[in-house]
């Protein structure tokens, strides 16, 4: 019994979310996103973040920068998804950890109002900043597509793809990358 418990737990660690929920809004996304990013295409836009700041991102060819003089950890999630809630503290606990050395940008890749995604936060207590809008997806899309949640790019200060990640992950395993990120 003891092992069919541990089996399932571990199970659980390592699968993200379905994202099945959100099927039909996101398929009717991703035609607008295929429509506004072709293959090899440069573009430039903002990721708007949920405090009234902003990020820019500039994608040329398949160089892709972000203004911002730290690393960034980006967190694709929904407030529906088990595994993403369950990493929140451990993201605070290296938010903390690391706030002058990264930006923790948290993705959202549904459709909420900025009011209910300041709740979610609140309710949650989330210390690090959350995107919200539509070119969250184009932000997808140029990283090279989101197939399950949680996933997170970590990229260092100079824009550098250090790690991609599917699933929840063990901080201190998420710690180990984040140290070769900022050092």
């Amino acid at each position: 019994m003891k092992k069919i418990f541990l089996l399932t737990l571990m199970i659980c660690f390592f699968v993200g979310c379905s994202n099945d929920k959100q099927k039909d809004k996101d398929e009717n996304t991703s035609v607008n996103i295929e429509a506004n990013l072709e293959q090899g295409e440069d573009v430039n836009f903002d990721i708007h973040l949920i405090d009234g700041n902003s990020i820019s991102v500039q994608k040329s060819n398949e160089k892709i920068t972000f203004d911002t003089d730290k690393a960034t950890l980006f967190v694709f999630f929904t407030t529906w998804c088990t595994p993403c809630v369950a990493e929140i503290p451990y993201l605070n606990n290296l938010q903390n950890k690391y706030k002058d050395q990264i930006n923790i940008v948290g993705v959202l890749l549904e459709d909420k109002s900025d009011e209910d995604i300041k709740a979610f936060k609140d309710k949650n207590k989330i210390v690090y900043e959350i995107a919200n809008g539509e070119n969250n997806y184009l932000l997808a899309k140029s990283l090279g597509g989101v197939n399950g949640i949680p996933t997170m790019f970590l990229y260092d200060k100079y824009s550098k793809l250090i790690n991609e990640y599917l699933g929840l992950i063990p901080q201190e395993m998420l710690e180990i990358d984040i140290q070769k990120a900022v050092f």
